[in-house]
């Protein structure tokens, strides 16, 4: 056991007079003796010591001897710091050279057995031994990037590693190696917490010299990357297995320039990179959006748009026609043409949630969804979303209906006079019903007869409903359309377009947009089936909104 050692005091000094004998004499007489800068020793000398050394103190230092490092004072901080971390006993031993000082910023080093200590002015004398001095002196020392240190060596951090912070970063030591972690990623790897962060301790170190100057270095759980003009930026858990393989920063994707951003709808999360982002979400996994697809499903809110989150990676084939599947629809890249959005009947109600509708719906207790997949489409989806108590909506049913026979009229163009065969673009309340009798449905009813008209003529009586023994086109006559073998009108509902309560009448911008049976194509209106108009008649009510249009125009 070495023994207990205390740094010189020379106003305690004893006044006996006491031997310096051997090779510590000899380094005493060299620095001037008891007249010296050491001055007389203070106690006597200790022999057989660890490694077959010896030391004695003096006023005014410490001189220790081995056979493998020669004799060498210690004074001053670096005498109290020695003595401090175990002296000939602990991990730096005996020292191996004398004090230098006049290092950079004005400080002092001694080298000893077992490491180094540094006194910085200002900043405190600390320690380098072990696994971080080979490291630490591999890279230059004090003279190098890291500096000096700023703190002794901390053990006992996350899986059994060591780490030491010096003046431009910091060296950690452990099963996966000992590295250093400086710079930019130093800073950003200390901001995540260091070791006890998610990313755990470094695995390797830094890689500089990558395309477009970035640097990278791969940690426990993760990777940082630093990329010139855009900033330093982890890529963790299963964005990272997702990013790695696709190739990492030698993907198509590129080097991320944005951190992982959770919280997102449904809990997901996303990463940007250079070229597309990644998204994951429970139940739809970790995928990637790039390319022409990717612009464009962030052109519409991405995960918070109509489609939600991706659940398979783009797909294409020979001749670059792409498709990619999300939770809600698919996106398709076609040659020549460009995009087609094609979300799916079961994103309708949850865009309605997520405020991805671009139509005001007002809050109605039921709205319902007529949606043609693109322009001179006849067919719809017809989706009605039930609204429940928390506010949310939900799927309540669905059917296939039809539009007009020219497809929708885009968004703010009038359908104009019916012969134009066009439906109209937009969200409609319904307050009315007609037919030949009420089916049970809470909305206005009339009944028809005979003399049932509605308004096609620039008059007053366009776009409404009046009686007259008259038939002139382009009035419609309803009893007709009512009665005649399809019986489109047997049973149908008034949407509201171009009339109160949602807007004034203008004339000629286009009248008698129904809701009615015999599902064909129409001269504008929407048809359903039989039995879906009546589910729709029996669950309306008053003010509930009709949402109607190709889906390009309905959602985000």
């Amino acid at each position: 056991m070495a023994p207990s050692l205390e740094v010189s005091d020379p106003a305690a000094a004893a006044a006996a007079v006491f031997t310096v004998p051997g090779p510590i004499g000899a380094e005493h007489q060299r620095l001037g003796g008891d007249a010296g800068a050491v001055g007389p020793a203070t106690a006597a000398q200790l022999c057989g010591l660890a490694n077959g050394g010896c030391l004695q103190t003096f006023a005014h230092g410490t001189i220790a001897w081995s056979p493998a490092t020669g004799a060498h004072l210690m004074a001053g901080p670096i005498e109290a710091a020695w003595v401090k971390y175990g002296g000939v006993g602990g991990n730096l031993s005996y020292p191996s050279e004398d004090r230098k000082c006049g290092l950079q910023a004005n400080s002092c080093r001694q080298q000893f057995r077992g490491g180094s200590l540094h006194d910085v002015p200002g900043v405190g004398t600390f320690p380098v031994w072990g696994g971080v001095s080979m490291r630490y002196e591999g890279m230059g020392g004090i003279s190098g990037y890291l500096g000096y240190p700023r703190e002794a060596e901390v053990c006992g951090v996350p899986a059994g590693h060591c780490v030491q912070h010096f003046q431009r970063g910091l060296i950690y030591f452990g099963p996966g190696g000992t590295w250093p972690i400086w710079g930019a990623i130093g800073g950003t790897f200390e901001g995540l917490g260091g070791s006890s962060g998610y990313l755990g301790y470094p695995a390797a170190p830094e890689q500089c010299g990558l395309p477009g100057n970035a640097c990278l270095q791969k940690f426990q759980r993760g990777t940082i990357y630093f990329v010139p003009g855009a900033g330093t930026f982890p890529v963790w858990g299963g964005i990272q297995g997702r990013y790695d393989a696709l190739g990492g920063s030698a993907s198509y994707l590129g080097y991320p320039v944005a951190n992982e951003k959770c919280g997102l709808r449904g809990g997901g999360c996303s990463q940007a990179f250079q070229r597309g982002s990644i998204y994951f979400a429970i139940g739809a996994g970790t995928q990637a959006v790039w390319g022409g697809l990717g612009l464009y499903y962030a052109s519409r809110y991405a995960q918070d748009g109509v489609l939600g989150y991706p659940t398979t990676g783009e797909m294409c084939d020979s001749g670059g026609n792409c498709r990619q599947l999300f939770q809600f629809g698919e996106l398709q890249w076609v040659t020549g043409y460009g995009v087609k959005f094609m979300p799916a009947t079961s994103g309708y109600c949850p865009a309605l949630n997520t405020g991805t509708v671009k139509y005001a719906t007002g809050g109605a207790s039921r709205v319902s969804f007529a949606i043609a997949a693109d322009y001179r489409a006849t067919r719809v989806n017809f989706i009605t979303c039930v609204r429940q108590a928390s506010g949310q909506y939900t799927t309540e049913w669905g059917a296939l209906g039809s539009a007009g026979e020219s497809g929708f009229a885009g968004p703010g163009y009038a359908t104009g006079p019916t012969w134009q065969k066009y439906s109209p673009t937009g969200s409609f309340t319904v307050t009315e019903a007609f037919g030949l009798g009420n089916p049970g449905t809470s909305l206005a009813y009339r009944t028809l007869n005979p003399y049932s008209r509605w308004g096609g003529q620039l008059n007053g009586n366009y776009n409404k409903y009046f009686e007259s023994s008259g038939d002139v086109f382009p009035d419609e006559n309803m009893w007709y359309y009512a009665t005649r073998p399809s019986r489109d009108y047997r049973q149908g509902v008034v949407i509201n377009y171009n009339r109160p309560p949602d807007s004034p009448i203008v004339m000629n911008a286009g009248f008698a947009i129904f809701l009615h049976g015999n599902n064909v194509p129409t001269w504008g209106c929407i048809s359903l089936n039989d039995g879906d108009l009546l589910q729709f008649m029996r669950t309306a009510n008053p003010g509930d909104r009709f949402v109607m249009g190709v889906a390009n125009d309905i959602f985000n």
